[in-house]
């Protein structure tokens, strides 16, 4: 198995009989070399230069023994295909990364090799996944804890499609826990835990949780996609100029800025729910605009599947503020996207039901919220037949059908009292 070069730079400095003092001399302190040695922090290229000075060695010996041009050219085609994934070209990126990764056994990389891995997982499902996680696991066994960690999102994913949520749970919190107890506080391994426990906790229905690791993600996170696509593509850009110059020391330290950036791109849809936990606190607290700013962004990173959830989310949260045609286009726009019978769809019925009323057109608003509160009560969605029974029952009377509204609460309140206890995240 290849060395890192921090695995490099402890066995070299210690075959010369140096402490971590004497090596960092003064231009860098000890915990930066020891942060180096363990894989925590990697080195600057001029950092690189400056220990191998110390060494008495060219830079190029702390890049290991294989070609430094070939393995940091094994990088930049990794991030290049990863690129593949993130642009929803899977199709052709699956392939290549299936090369990338058996290159990186044969050059004896495991490190890149486990990365490859948690690609093709982070792309795949059900027992295909499972494999690629349990690989991936493999090959990163013996690399420092932050790396390791990288497996934990894709384990805990594999555990929650087995329906072990707490479990999952638990595993990413544990490894949080040891990272910041063991002295391994890589933002991007923390922000990639706390955004995927904000959104384990939020559609378990714990806002509260949800909202406290949200918030530290929040803090953590360096820009939208958009932006964290520019500076990927300029580092690699940087890299293969380092390249060019044979500046070996200097395009590794490029091409480690990349994976911190491709790792972050990836994570956005988890990042959605980040966004989404802080809008429910902020609609909760009354900043009406700071809610509709967090579900506006995190409607734009969401995954697919979750962009019409949000998007009703979004229209509730516009009608609440009194800006119906804005509300009305969102509803309109998404309809389309929304399936039939499903508790999302009586969430879809009741917001154009409270659209209605607003417009004062009370047979269209009595028609829709019917048909929410039919739907929730046959499907069991608690929370969505919890506020669609009093406006239907308050628009019942006053229109003159008193009789109506009160079946409509007693069924109701029976449809309640018979339902188990969920939350509105467990509906949609």
């Amino acid at each position: 198995m290849s060395e890192s070069v921090g695995e490099r730079l402890r066995e070299l400095r210690t075959e010369r009989g140096l402490t971590q003092r004497e090596l960092a001399g003064p231009q860098y302190s000890a915990a930066y070399v020891s942060s180096v040695e363990t894989g925590a922090r990697t080195p600057s290229g001029d950092a690189l230069r400056f220990f191998a000075q110390q060494l008495g060695i060219d830079p190029d010996e702390l890049l290991g023994g294989r070609s430094p041009r070939e393995l940091i050219e094994l990088d930049c085609e990794l991030i290049e295909t990863a690129e593949r994934f993130l642009a929803g070209d899977a199709r052709r990126a699956t392939p290549r990364m299936q090369r990338i990764r058996r290159r990186a056994e044969r050059l004896e990389r495991p490190r890149q090799a486990g990365i490859a891995l948690l690609w093709l997982a982070g792309y795949s499902t059900g027992d295909v996944r499972t494999k690629y996680v349990s690989a991936a696991e493999t090959a990163l066994s013996g690399e420092p804890p932050p790396v390791r960690a990288m497996v934990v999102p894709l384990r805990a994913a594999v555990l929650t499609g087995w329906g072990e949520v707490r479990y999952s749970v638990h595993l990413l919190e544990t490894c949080h826990a040891e990272l910041l107890r063991d002295g391994y506080p890589q933002p991007s391994m923390l922000l990639t835990l706390r955004a995927c426990l904000a959104e384990r906790h939020l559609r378990q229905g714990d806002l509260e949780r949800a909202a406290e690791y949200a918030e530290s993600a929040l803090r953590l996170a360096r820009g939208s996609p958009a932006v964290l696509a520019e500076l990927t593509r300029s580092h690699v850009e940087v890299c293969r100029s380092h390249l060019a110059a044979d500046r070996f020391a200097d395009a590794a330290a490029s091409v480690a800025a990349a994976y911190d950036l491709m790792q972050e791109r990836a994570l956005h849809p988890a990042l959605a729910y980040c966004l989404l936990a802080r809008a429910r606190v902020r609609g909760r607290a009354g900043d009406a605009e700071g809610a509709l700013a967090d579900l506006a962004a995190a409607r734009e990173t969401a995954w697919p599947d979750d962009v019409p959830a949000i998007t009703v989310e979004l229209a509730a949260e516009y009608l609440a503020t009194g800006r119906l045609e804005t509300a009305a286009a969102l509803l309109d726009q998404i309809r389309p996207a929304i399936v039939a019978g499903t508790p999302l769809a009586a969430e879809l019925r009741l917001q154009l039901g409270s659209l209605a009323r607003a417009r004062g057109d009370a047979r269209r608003a009595a028609d829709d919220l019917r048909a929410a509160v039919e739907l929730a009560t046959g499907l069991g969605a608690r929370g969505v037949l919890v506020r669609a029974l009093r406006p239907l029952s308050e628009l019942l009377g006053e229109t003159g059908k008193q009789a109506e509204a009160a079946d409509v609460l007693r069924n109701g309140l029976i449809a309640l009292g018979a339902e188990d206890d969920r939350s509105d995240s467990e509906q949609y």
